[in-house]
């Protein structure tokens, strides 16, 4: 009996020894994305469909040559009433402050009608990424960001502000 109980004791420990690791995720925090605009909390959001998916976030980092930037994120509620995308490009950016270049419609809200909500970079205001972290081992970027941006097209004439933005996100190169 004392042969069978070691013998269950070592099947059992060899068992749970065994189990299948999760994949690396540093902190919990790969995959974060958000800011504030017009002083309002806005995080990515996306319904995934059974053929196409949905990836809320995307972030490009070419650390071994150019050095550019580039990070979009999707907020699009089910039944569409929100519709909205942030985008930006940097180039060179390394880590501490970058400041972004310009670029049309960094901000959109397709739910304003006719040709507003199509916002462009304010190149007279502040527009700063700062990087904190670069991860070439696990592909991952944390910093934050901020900028202004201005609809310009037809009557509209609306600013908005961006700021508080925060992400720590994977990036492909």
């Amino acid at each position: 009996m004392k042969y069978i109980s070691l013998f269950l004791i070592a099947i059992l420990s060899l068992a749970s020894s065994c189990q299948k690791e999760d994949p690396f995720t540093p902190d919990g925090h790969v995959d974060e994305f958000r800011c504030k605009v017009n002083g309002v909390e806005w995080t990515p959001n996306c319904q995934s469909d059974p053929l196409f998916g949905c990836d809320a976030i995307d972030c490009q980092y070419y650390w071994k040559d150019t050095k550019g930037f580039e990070i979009s994120a999707v907020n699009i509620s089910f039944d569409k009433s929100t519709n909205e995308s942030i985008h930006f490009f940097v180039r060179p950016a390394e880590l501490g402050n970058s400041e972004m270049i310009f670029l049309s419609r960094e901000y959109k809200n397709w739910n304003k009608p006719g040709n507003c909500g199509f916002y462009d970079l304010d190149t007279t205001t502040t527009r700063r990424l700062t990087i904190f972290e670069i991860d070439t081992v696990n592909y991952l970027i944390k910093g934050s960001f901020e900028f202004t941006a201005i609809d310009q097209y037809g009557n509209c004439k609306d600013t908005i502000q961006i700021t508080d933005g925060y992400f720590h996100v994977n990036y492909r190169f």
